[in-house]
Parts: C-alpha cells; sequence; structure tokens
C-alpha cells in the first residue's frame, strides 16, 4: 500500500496544535473571543466554533501520525471542504478581522488557512497508485447497509445546514438558537460541512477498516458539541429559534451513529475470526 507523503507530518503538527489552542480559547473562554483573530462577541457562536475543533484537532493527529495513505482517504473530502469554506470567508470578511488588537494572531490565521489548502492540493497522492482497494489482510468486513444510509443522511442534512450558514446568514438568523452576524456564521459553515464530506467519503467506502477512522471523527464532533451545550445551557435563550431541536438532532444522529461504529466494531470481530479460521 502506498506510503503517506511525509510531508503531512508537518502539516499534522501544526493543524493539531492550532485546532488544539482554538478548541481550549474559544469552547473553554468564550467570554474573551472578542479578541480572536477576528471578533467572535457572542459566547455561544465561540463555543460552537471551539467544540468544532475539536474534529480539526482529531484530523490533525491522523495526518501526523498515520502512515499509510490508506487510512487517511476518509478525510480528503472533509478536510478540503472546511479549508475552501474558512478560505472564502477569510477573505471575503478580511477588514473585519482583529488586525489592530490581535495582529499576531490575525496573520498566523490568514497564513495557516490560505497556505494549508493550496499545499494539500499540491502534495495528496492521486491516481490508481493512491485509490488501490486496500488488501484481504487488511479488511474488517463491510459497511453494513443502516450505517451507510445513516451517513447520506447526514452527508444531505449537514450540507444544507452549511449552505444555509455560509450562503444566507441573514435567513439562518431567523432560525439558530443564538445570534448570527455574516462573518460568524460563514466560519461556522466550515463544520457541518467537514462532517458532511465525512460522511460522503464514509458513505462511499466498503470496508470497515478504510471508514471507521471517519466515523469516530463524526462521533468526536457531535460529542463535543453535545457536552458544550449542556455546559453552556444557562446561556441559551429558549425564546429564540431551535433551541430544544439543535439538541435533539445532534444526540439523536450521535446516538445512532455511535450504535452503528458499536456493530461494525462487533462485525469486525466476527468477519476477522471467519478469515482467519483455517477451512476444512
Amino acid at each position: 500500500m502506498l506510503a503517506k507523503p511525509r510531508s503531512l507530518n508537518t502539516i499534522g503538527i501544526i493543524q493539531t496544535l492550532l485546532a488544539s489552542a482554538f478548541v481550549i480559547w474559544l469552547a473553554f473562554l468564550p467570554d474573551t473571543a472578542g479578541n480572536f483573530a477576528w471578533p467572535i462577541d457572542i459566547p455561544l457562536m465561540a463555543v460552537f466554533i471551539g467544540a468544532g475543533f475539536t474534529g480539526r484537532a482529531y484530523l490533525g493527529y491522523h495526518l501526523w501520525r498515520e502512515k499509510e495513505w490508506w487510512r487517511l482517504r476518509w478525510q480528503v473530502w472533509g478536510n478540503m471542504g472546511f479549508l475552501a469554506i474558512v478560505f472564502v470567508a477569510t477573505f471575503w470578511h478580511l477588514s473585519e478581522m482583529n488586525w489592530t488588537t490581535s495582529i499576531i494572531l490575525v496573520h498566523i490565521w490568514v497564513v495557516a488557512y490560505s497556505t494549508e489548502p493550496l499545499i494539500l492540493w499540491l502534495i495528496e497522492p492521486r491516481g490508481d497508485k493512491a485509490n488501490e482497494p486496500i488488501s484481504a489482510e487488511l479488511r474488517e468486513g463491510p459497511i453494513s447497509r443502516g450505517l451507510q444510509l445513516t451517513m447520506g443522511i447526514v452527508f444531505v442534512s449537514m450540507f444544507i445546514v452549511s449552505a444555509l450558514l455560509f450562503i444566507t446568514p441573514e435567513f439562518a438568523d431567523t432560525r439558530w438558537p443564538w445570534e448570527l452576524d455574516p462573518f460568524n456564521s460563514r466560519i461556522a459553515a466550515a463544520f457541518p460541512m467537514l462532517a458532511a464530506l465525512w460522511a460522503a467519503r464514509v458513505y462511499f467506502m466498503d470496508d470497515w477498516a478504510e471508514a471507521k477512522l471517519g466515523v469516530r471523527g463524526l462521533l468526536i464532533m457531535g460529542s463535543a458539541y453535545i457536552v458544550a451545550y449542556f455546559v453552556y445551557l444557562p446561556r441559551y435563550d429558549f425564546n429564540r429559534h431551535n433551541g430544544i431541536v439543535y439538541i435533539v438532532t445532534l444526540v439523536i444522529f450521535t446516538a445512532i451513529i455511535a450504535y452503528f461504529y458499536w456493530r461494525q466494531e462487533q462485525t469486525r470481530k466476527e468477519f476477522i475470526s471467519a478469515e482467519t479460521k483455517p477451512s476444512g
């Protein structure tokens, strides 16, 4: 199987460090987020963005630590979708960033999220070798129809949410549990897009060995959002829109994904046992 390009180690390390720092700052200290690279003056929006960066930290860790490319194919679509949205949103609202109060952080953000998508596009493997099926000894069993259907639903729903946040932030504000402004809405759109395209990639995979890390990433992101919701529950204005719908939907989707993850792991054990059992 094709080895991972070594240059992805550096990208993975930087991504893990940056994303982890953003999680700590925005999710744990949301009242200070007005001093971020751009002003995030609504604490619940800071928490949402910070919790979403758990997925980026998870992704960065695997870009850094995995050795073989097939173990990373699950992340390509989601990573590029996330980075494309952040790239466009950043340059769309460049003049609104904290150039006076947080100039170092602004430059870190702009340089990191301008160069990463361009470098990844240059160095990520392509062609038949990069996309070859995994060998028989690496297989862990087929993807169940239930998990595939769940991934399809996650893809469609999260893609629509991302489109609403990015294209029509004013309309999204009439349906969102906290106040939205265009800049923060467009940045926030990157996280449902990340989830949508991870799910889409898993939908088209054939074997659990290749899909497992992507499903685990969705579980981590969903769990982070659920924990953040309940930790900051007193800050929600339930006279506003869809606060209950937001958390109920998160819990249901995350629980369903967790169930199918567990089922796939049980099936994996049975599959490997059957494959290694002597014939005759």
